[in-house]
C-alpha cells in the first residue's frame, strides 16, 4: 500500500515538474527585464534527502538586485532575492508541498565557481497518508479528503556552485546545498531538519558569474 502510494506520488511529481518550470521561466525572465541590471539570473532544480528521514525535490530561482566589487581583489558579492516551490515526502507518514521566499548573498571569486548563503521563510502543507474520517453533526461518518496540517518554515542554506564546462560563459552549474530548517508550530514547539540537496542550475541570460 505504501509502495504504491509512493510510486503514485513520484509519477505525479515527475509530471508536475515541467509544468512548474514552464510557469517559472517567464516570471524570472520578466523580472530580469524589469531590473536595471545585466547580471545572471539562475533557475535551479534540486533533489535531496532530509534528516530525520525524508526526501523531495525543489525548483527555484534567484534574481540579483545589488552588486559590490572589491577593486583590489576582483571579488564580487551579489545580493539576491529568491523563491522556491517543492515537494517533500516522509515515508509512512505524509506528503507535503512548500513555498518559500528569501534573501541571499553570492560570493564570487572565480568564473568557475561561487558560493551562496541564503535565508528564507515559507509555508509547509502536509497531506497525511491513509484515510482520515470525521463524525458529522448528524452522526454520520465521512472521509476527509487531503487531510493535513499547515506549518511555517524558516531555512538557512549554504550552496556551492561549480561550472560544468570550463568555457566561459557557460550557463550550466552543478549545485550542492546543505541546509537547516525549522518546522513550526510542531506539537506546540518546533521540529528541526537538516537536508542535503544536489542538482543543476541554469543561468537564464548566459552571462558569466564574474
Amino acid at each position: 500500500m505504501t509502495l504504491s502510494n509512493d510510486l503514485r506520488i513520484f509519477t505525479l511529481t515527475m509530471k508536475t515538474i515541467p509544468l512548474l518550470l514552464l510557469f517559472a521561466l517567464p516570471v524570472f525572465a520578466i523580472a530580469q527585464d524589469s531590473l536595471p541590471i545585466s547580471r545572471p539570473v539562475f533557475l535551479y532544480g534540486l533533489a535531496g534527502y532530509d534528516i530525520p528521514g525524508g526526501f523531495g525535490f525543489t525548483i527555484g530561482g534567484a534574481v540579483p538586485f545589488h552588486s559590490i566589487v572589491n577593486i583590489k581583489t576582483g571579488a564580487k558579492k551579489n545580493e539576491v532575492i529568491s523563491s522556491e516551490l517543492g515537494e517533500y515526502r516522509d515515508p509512512f507518514a505524509f506528503t507535503s508541498v512548500f513555498f518559500n521566499a528569501g534573501f541571499g548573498i553570492e560570493y564570487i571569486r572565480s568564473s568557475k565557481h561561487f558560493t551562496e548563503l541564503s535565508f528564507s521563510q515559507g509555508l509547509f502543507r502536509t497531506i497525511y497518508d491513509g484515510k482520515v474520517y470525521e463524525l458529522g453533526p448528524d452522526g454520520s461518518i465521512k472521509e476527509r479528503k487531503l487531510f493535513g496540517r499547515n506549518y511555517l518554515v524558516t531555512q538557512v542554506c549554504m550552496s556551492l556552485n561549480y561550472r560544468i564546462y570550463k568555457r566561459n560563459p557557460d550557463p550550466w552549474f552543478l549545485k550542492f546545498r546543505p541546509s537547516a530548517w525549522l518546522q513550526y508550530p510542531y506539537n506546540s514547539f518546533f521540529k528541526f531538519h537538516f537536508a542535503i540537496q544536489a542538482g543543476v542550475s541554469y543561468c537564464l541570460n548566459g552571462h558569466s558569474v564574474s
